[in-house]
């Protein structure tokens, strides 16, 4: 539903700008899947700096200007709204171009240079081509609504997500991310370094909580935003669900004792003792058997190297 609520107080599912759900608008401070991820990879010291209710800041021009293009081909692709407005400067060296960029966010519009919207609407154009011929995600996004902001309780602490796209059937959840490199292969591995699995537990917690829906699956949508701006869609094996939906639990709790005692930890205080990782010990130690296999044979790997490599000069001060 559509509110113009300046605090919400209740659960629901709520449409409001991108900036305002930045600000957390929630009656008390609120947990997000993006703070979620802070608990969990940093330290409760962390989110309380980060968090826009506990000391933090929302989002400046600077991380907005790194959104653009993304928040553009979302407006365009998911809500068919075109809320750019065209920079018609090479860049942002010049007063001018700040000034207009400025103006365009103030109006929560998004400003992109001449260049940058066109690639902007080459990015729609293929990933509606794409996704046409997709064998799950064809139509997808004839169904559904955009920008959903999910807020719900869990006990007493609030917690709140904003889900690119909401549908009812059998996958109720859509993400879409862009990229420099949509091949699944290597995508997982952003996958998890930017806890974008803990974001799925998150998420479905919220659609559980809301709607009812007992096992919600989840689906990103990986674009490039480069030519030729190819696409994959990517989803998550049970048991990295089960993974995701405890590292969300856990995040939760976390955010619980904290919010609760008003307590934000940093790091232990004891002596942290780093073992090496396994792989680690087996390079150094294949690199040992390369040089005791050279040594036996002829001479020593090191002797052998040196012998191709021409001295150094000296250099006379």
């Amino acid at each position: 539903m559509t509110t113009k609520q300046i605090i919400i107080d209740k659960p629901g599912i709520y449409e409001i700008l991108e900036a305002r759900y930045h600000e957390d608008p929630i009656i008390e401070p609120s947990l997000s899947s993006s703070i979620a991820k802070v608990m969990l990879t940093a330290s409760p010291r962390h989110v309380q700096t980060k968090h826009p209710r506990l000391g933090g800041a929302t989002p400046d021009q600077k991380q907005r200007q790194d959104w653009d293009i993304g928040s553009a081909v979302h407006s365009i692709l998911l809500e068919g709204k075109d809320k750019i407005v065209t920079i018609e400067h090479n860049d942002y060296r010049k007063d001018a171009a700040k000034e207009a960029r400025d103006a365009a966010y103030a109006d929560n519009k998004i400003p992109l240079l001449a260049k940058q919207r066109t690639e902007v609407f080459a990015m729609v154009a293929a990933a509606h081509a794409q996704l046409k011929g997709h064998e799950e995600a064809a139509g997808v996004f004839s169904a559904g609504k955009p920008e959903q902001t999910l807020v719900w309780q869990e006990g007493d602490v609030w917690l709140r997500a904003r889900l690119d796209w909401l549908r009812e059937g059998p996958i109720p959840i859509w993400d879409y991310k862009t990229t420099t490199d949509a091949n699944p292969d290597v995508w997982v591995r952003r996958l998890f370094d930017l806890g974008f699995d803990v974001q799925v537990g998150f998420y479905r917690r919220g659609v559980r909580a809301l709607l009812g829906i007992e096992n919600p699956e989840f689906r990103f949508i990986v674009q490039e935003t480069s030519a030729p701006y190819a696409l994959s869609v990517v989803g998550l094996t049970p048991s990295t669900i089960e993974l995701a939906d405890m590292k969300a639990a856990m995040a939760i709790e976390r955010w619980r004792w904290c919010i609760t005692n008003d307590r934000w930890p940093g790091y232990p205080r004891e002596t942290a003792y780093i073992e090496a990782p396994p792989w680690r010990a087996a390079e150094f130690e294949e690199a040992k058997e390369r040089e005791r296999w050279a040594s036996e044979h002829d001479e020593s790997m090191f002797e052998r190297m040196n012998d191709w490599q021409a001295p150094l000069e000296k250099v006379t001060p």
